[in-house]
């Protein structure tokens, strides 16, 4: 792991049960030394990824919400898939959005019919294990198999325990078959484990990027599957016409100029220097 990886791998200290970090608690937390600690908050802070409190403790820093409000705004998965979730909230209540990160799963985009009531801890940003929510098992049924066998590797017992298969084989042959269902049914723990149903969002390149999940009692789970099954078929489809659009250049000269650090563009907003790449 590079120095940056492991300076950037520090924002995954910030929790909602542990927000706030000095940099003892961080050099306890991860074993680097005090002078490396104190560079890489240096670097954060610069950037606006954290910053510091009048108790000498970081906190999550105004950058974060400023790239949370372009996301809200511009992200494609939830511009091709709002108009279809708002339909889809009038027949089942609630629905969520739900998405891959590293070993967990983060919910990204919750719809509500207005009066539903839903669980309160069920808000963007909610995250949870690969085994704990009908969306994660979904997510982990359509996972590559070399990520698949090295999870099985390091969680085989939770995986047995979570009614997933005793071995190796076994595991691979539940998530075929959630895979041939098309959806997925559980009844998980905590807020997102209410949300019982789940089925896939595929990409363009054929790849499952989020789950939608819906709540369902015992006797509706197939129609809601369905239902979840259509709407994620048609944000599939949308993200694939976002794809396959024309490049639009920009005016002038007929060519979008290089960005580069040393000569930002605004408008109006702040500048954030830091590069964004996308994720493994």
């Amino acid at each position: 792991m590079s120095s940056l990886d492991r300076m950037l791998r520090l924002l995954d200290l910030f929790a909602s049960d542990r927000p706030h970090w000095t940099v003892e608690q961080a050099i306890a937390r991860t074993g680097y030394s005090r002078s490396t600690i104190y560079r890489y908050f240096k670097s954060l802070a610069a950037a606006g990824l954290v910053a510091s409190g009048p108790d000498g403790a970081y906190t999550l820093g105004p950058a974060v919400i400023g790239l949370d409000r372009l996301i809200r705004q511009h992200d494609p998965l939830l511009a091709a898939a709002r108009p279809h979730l708002t339909e889809l909230a009038r027949q089942v209540g609630v629905v969520a959005v739900v998405e891959p990160f590293r070993d967990r799963v983060v919910v990204t985009h919750v719809e509500t019919l207005p009066g539903t009531a839903i669980p309160p801890d069920l808000l963007r940003g909610l995250s949870t294990g690969l085994l704990d929510c009908a969306a994660a098992r979904m997510l982990l049924a359509h996972d590559s198999l070399r990520r698949l066998r090295r999870f099985h590797d390091v969680a085989g017992h939770a995986i047995a325990k979570a009614g997933l298969g005793e071995n190796w084989s076994a595991f691979r042959h539940a998530l075929r078959v959630q895979r041939r269902v098309g959806f997925t049914v559980h009844a998980g723990a905590g807020a997102l484990g209410a949300l019982r149903v789940a089925a896939p969002v595929f990409g363009p390149a054929e790849q499952v990027v989020a789950a939608i999940a819906a709540p369902a009692d015992d006797a509706d789970t197939a129609r809601v599957g369905e239902l979840l099954l259509r709407v994620a078929r048609r944000v599939s489809a949308a993200l694939a016409d976002q794809a396959e659009a024309p490049f639009r250049s920009s005016p002038g000269n007929g060519h979008e100029a290089i960005w580069r650090p040393s000569a930002p563009r605004t408008n109006g907003a702040a500048v954030i220097t830091a590069d964004r790449g996308s994720a493994a």
